[in-house]
């Protein structure tokens, strides 16, 4: 199912991503999001965006985008770091893929 591609980076083809998210014991949204943080994060499984932009993206909203990112990260799928600015501000957070 894995191939890989670049310098011994693992990433996964379509057909392992849409397998691997069929497994997920997540809701239809719950799935979409974490196709979508598969398909952003960089090579050490890490990417920082805002919640407004999955919702953008995804034409969902930002209550279903906040409750599917916490269960992700309850059923131990990713981890969630939170960010702040300089100016102890909240920033966009930081999302780990398992």
């Amino acid at each position: 199912i894995f191939c890989l591609k670049g310098k011994g980076n693992h990433t996964m083809n379509n057909m392992a991503k849409y397998c691997l998210a069929g497994m997920l014991n997540a809701t239809a949204a719950g799935k979409l999001i974490y196709l979508a943080l598969l398909d952003i994060t960089d090579a050490n499984n890490k990417v920082i965006v805002s919640q407004r932009r999955f919702c953008e993206a995804l034409g969902i909203s930002r209550g279903t985008v906040s409750r599917n990112l916490r269960w992700l990260r309850d059923l131990g799928y990713i981890d969630i770091l939170e960010q702040y600015n300089d100016y102890g501000g909240r920033a966009p957070n930081k999302y780990i893929i398992r």
